[in-house]
């Protein structure tokens, strides 16, 4: 059965494709270990997912899987999970935070302008968050619970702050390619 139109992927499908586009063809074994030590630092599934949707990918037809001769079962990516990954990593999310940090942190599988719309849509979406707990704070009046919500309302402003000035050095550097 051909595909007609690329697929919408979940973020676990995403990742898997991922891992696959750059390290090309590994095991089910060796995937979730490269979760583990790399992209589990911006996102972190489950790992009973990973092993699940691995074979969802060979019948959908966005990896081709195969056993080596020792019986494991080896992944690699086909052209229609290329495309359908290349779709997604394109996609900009308003206010989709976790899939922003994954589609980053392998943006080299895409190219710097599309990565830099994307972390301008991440520095709008923090603008927009910090702009809420900012109206927040007059109301707060800083005694009895309000006091202890005072700490976290501080905590919350400072974080998104430093997130958005992350965000412009991320896009300045983006703006100027790598060195």
């Amino acid at each position: 059965m051909q595909r007609v139109e690329t697929a919408r992927l979940t973020t676990t499908e995403a990742a898997l494709l991922a891992l696959l586009a750059i390290e090309g063809e590994r095991s089910a074994y060796e995937l979730v270990k490269l979760v583990d030590t790399a992209i589990a630092h911006v996102w972190s599934p489950a790992r009973s997912g990973l092993y699940a949707v691995l074979p969802r990918l060979v019948r959908d037809r966005l990896a081709h899987g195969r056993a080596d001769r020792r019986g494991r079962r080896l992944y690699r990516i086909s052209a229609a999970g290329r495309e359908s990954l290349d779709e997604w990593l394109s996609d900009v999310e308003p206010g989709a935070r976790d899939t922003f940090f994954l589609k980053l942190f392998v943006g080299g599988l895409s190219d710097p302008e599309t990565m830099l719309e994307h972390v301008e849509q991440f520095r709008a979406d923090t603008e927009e968050r910090l702009a809420v707990l900012r109206a927040a704070e007059p109301a707060n009046t800083n005694r009895g619970h309000d006091w202890y919500h005072r700490h976290l309302l501080r905590y919350g402003v400072e974080r998104l702050e430093l997130e958005r000035d992350w965000a412009d050095r991320v896009a300045r550097a983006l703006r100027r390619g790598p060195r």
